[in-house]
């Protein structure tokens, strides 16, 4: 006899979730009859048919694997062995046989399961940051099944981003982060949605970026779009999940829209100047992994309905000491995007023309812009390219979502398909805005 254990679904369980049965049985055949008895008569008739036989609607699957397609009803069992079984009516169309032995480890778990993996499969993320820990969170949500995903992200790969940003090779330099991103996911697993945005992030653009997702996950590295991101959660009441890294330290939270403190309750006041960043102050690529770990686990348990651990609670996670701290954060009646005197949601923004932003310096420090129309408007890539061509530019890397451009001066000018363009080399900004208009004019 081996020790196993027989997962029966809600549906099966006259919807009263989840039945894990541990049993002690030789075959399956004998696991069923062993089932049967303890579930009673409404189990025997769904399950069986006139023959006593499992009818064709049930499917048997021992850890993962199908066994209408393997040794059937005689397969012996060892001991550890997880057995379950998903009648049509309750995976259906939604979860195929294919979806099942993909996903069947994390089927198993008692806080996914049968149930908690159609939700998955049905679940829209939007995930903001395709960098370092962007990364880890997109290639966890694509492999965990997750029905649509959003990447959405205003840069494109450099050098200085492959010792932590493992889902972009050598050969992807130059290309837009969620274009490349998108590609390699999609390889990773067809069976998911994934829409690529190449936008920033602002006051003017987050409500469009966020609206009709079930759940975001914050994996920016501005002060300011993280801001923008939060208002836009608050005022369309959709869950945000938080995290931040530098060095060897991370913080995360996980923000639920008029329940728990936000991210304007936590820090009221910073100032992206004074904020350090990875380019100046390092970061080791294993915080990121932890902490976009931790975002991961906590977006699955609110898509699964589940209570998510760290609400009203910023954890710390120190990697020097391997440790790992929660802290107790509350809602402040005086914040301008949750309190009771709310001053930011519903606020009429009037938008600038351009918004103008430097980053920290790239290529051997030089200078760094960002510049996003307010209003995003599509620009024609082609005619980009011709007008770089014509302005002595050479064309380093084009795909359908951005090209980047380098001249002579070792200028390097990266233009997306939403109209954002990320500037490196120009001595100031005005020079950073005289070469934007410069090649919108001209495209």
């Amino acid at each position: 006899m081996a020790k196993v254990e027989f997962t029966v679904p809600s549906v099966l369980n006259k919807g009263q979730g989840e039945k894990k049965l541990p049993i002690d049985a030789s075959d399956l055949q004998d696991a069923f009859n062993k089932v049967s008895e303890q579930m009673g008569d409404d189990f025997k008739r769904r399950v069986f048919d006139h023959n006593g036989k499992p009818r064709s609607l049930i499917n048997i699957y021992v850890n993962g694997k199908n066994m209408r397609f393997s040794g059937g009803m005689t397969t012996a069992l060892k001991d550890g062995d997880n057995v379950y079984i998903l009648p049509a009516v309750a995976g259906g169309a939604e979860l195929t046989s294919e979806e099942l032995q993909r996903y069947s480890r994390q089927v198993m778990l008692e806080e996914i399961g049968f149930e908690g993996m159609e939700k998955l499969r049905a679940a829209k993320v939007c995930v903001v940051g395709a960098g370092g820990i962007g990364n880890p969170v997109v290639t966890q949500l694509v492999a965990m099944g997750v029905g649509k995903l959003r990447i959405v992200d205003r840069d494109v790969i450099e050098i200085t981003n492959l010792h932590r940003q493992h889902l972009y090779t050598e050969e992807d330099i130059g290309r837009v982060k969620v274009e490349a991103a998108a590609d390699r996911l999609r390889k990773m697993n067809p069976g998911v949605e994934i829409e690529p945005v190449p936008t920033s992030v602002t006051k003017y653009t987050a409500e469009s970026v966020v609206k009709g997702f079930d759940l975001v996950i914050d994996a920016l590295d501005s002060v300011d779009a993280r801001y923008a991101l939060n208002d836009a959660c608050i005022k369309h009441n959709i869950p945000l999940i938080y995290a931040g890294a530098i060095g060897m330290l991370g913080s995360v939270t996980t923000i639920i829209p008029n329940k728990t403190a936000c991210l304007r309750c936590l820090f009221p006041a910073l100032n992206e100047d004074e904020m350090p960043a990875c380019s100046t102050e390092g970061v080791h690529p294993s915080i990121l992994y932890l902490v976009g770990g931790i975002q991961v686990s906590e977006a699955v348990k609110i898509i699964t309905g589940q209570q998510p651990t760290l609400v009203n609670k910023l954890m710390y996670v120190d990697l020097n000491e391997l440790s790992f701290e929660k802290v107790q954060i509350a809602r402040q009646d005086e914040c301008p995007a949750c309190g009771t005197a709310r001053t930011i949601n519903g606020q009429q923004v009037t938008a600038k023309e351009l918004i103008i932003e430097e980053l920290c310096g790239r290529d051997r420090g030089k200078r760094t812009w960002t510049i996003t129309p307010a209003n995003p408007v599509p620009v024609n890539l082609g005619g980009i390219s011709k007008t770089a061509e014509t302005l002595g530019y050479q064309v380093r890397t084009r795909g359908t979502l951005g090209i980047t451009a380098t001249n002579a001066s070792r200028m390097s000018v990266s233009f997306l398909s939403s109209g954002a363009a990320t500037i490196v080399g120009a001595k100031d900004e005005e020079e950073a805005v005289a070469v934007y208009n410069n090649f919108i004019k001209n495209g």
